[in-house]
């Protein structure tokens, strides 16, 4: 809870005042921030929680289920695709491949990858750093192209929606489908979050795996020694 209301120093990791999702209200004040998605979709059940208890009421983070499913107060919905918009044949394909075979899909796209040439998180990659670096800029009129592109992408859309073939919604929904749990959806899910950060930090989580096991109420098996604890 305290990490998720206050502002972490990026080089240090230290607490340095108010910030988190209460900075996120503070800048947008007439909105209701009620959904989010971990970043690179890799999650733990203790800030997961922590966010619930501050009013966050949908986790974009998981991929459950092809349509939204609810579990412990909060509607789980699918993982947004094309989260680096490039405007290639793969994007449109990704998406549209995405609509024909699930119930929901889920466009979530860093609104930084439109101006900047790297990454947000591309100053950790090496390590943690010693100091902030500035993003490489994109030219000007690739940004114009990429935005352009990006218009036209959304007109396609809307002429489907037009057509009742799809329909858009702004804002998301409470699912009235409760999450079936088993050992295995418990394993897949904790196995799909921590790939980010093992591919690009070469982080080891030591504990992470018996918070999802206690989050999902199942018991939990160390297998060092193959013995379960509640």
């Amino acid at each position: 809870m305290k990490m998720e209301t206050s502002h972490i120093n990026p080089l240090t990791g230290e607490v340095e005042g108010r910030g988190g999702i209460l900075l996120v209200r503070d800048l947008f004040p007439t909105k209701q921030i009620i959904a989010y998605r971990a970043p690179g979709c890799c999650w733990s059940p203790p800030h997961t929680e922590a966010l619930r208890d501050l009013g966050i009421k949908f986790d974009f983070s998981s991929n459950f289920s092809s349509k939204p499913v609810y579990y412990k107060g909060l509607t789980f919905y699918p993982h947004p695709i094309i989260a680096q918009w490039q405007a290639k044949f793969s994007d449109y394909s990704i998406f549209w491949l995405s609509v024909l075979r699930h119930r929901v899909t889920v466009i979530g796209l860093h609104p930084s990858s439109f101006v900047n040439q790297d990454e947000w998180d591309s100053i950790y990659w090496d390590g943690n750093p010693k100091h902030i670096t500035p993003p490489c800029p994109r030219e000007i009129d690739e940004i114009e192209s990429l935005f352009h592109s990006l218009n036209l992408f959304l007109k396609q859309i809307k002429w489907f929606e037009k057509m009742r073939l799809i329909e858009v919604v702004s804002s998301p929904r409470k699912s009235e489908r409760n999450l079936t749990v088993t050992k295995n959806t418990v394993e897949k899910c904790y196995e799909t979050i921590v790939a980010w950060a093992k591919k690009f930090f070469n982080y080891e989580p030591k504990f992470l795996r018996r918070h999802f096991f206690k989050f999902f109420n199942l018991p939990f098996s160390n297998s060092e020694n193959n013995t379960y604890l509640n």
